[in-house]
């Protein structure tokens, strides 16, 4: 198993740590509003990294560059 599969996991699973707490904030025993906000703050910027490198490998493959 290669490292950008692991990473994968590991945010999903913590992507997932994050909609428990959201449904544990309505239901009023969760963490902080602050920790829940940085917990967001970083998946967000998880998911962009990972979305930009898609679009990356996508545009070298037009430009026939992608050796994939």
């Amino acid at each position: 198993m290669n490292w950008k599969k692991i990473l994968e996991w590991i945010f999903v699973i913590f992507v997932l740590y994050l909609i428990s707490e959201i449904i544990r904030k309505m239901l009023g025993w969760s963490l902080g509003t602050e920790e829940l906000i940085i917990g967001l703050l970083v998946a967000n910027l998880g998911y962009s990294f990972h979305t930009h490198s898609l679009v990356v490998e996508h545009l070298e493959w037009h430009k026939g560059k992608y050796t994939h």
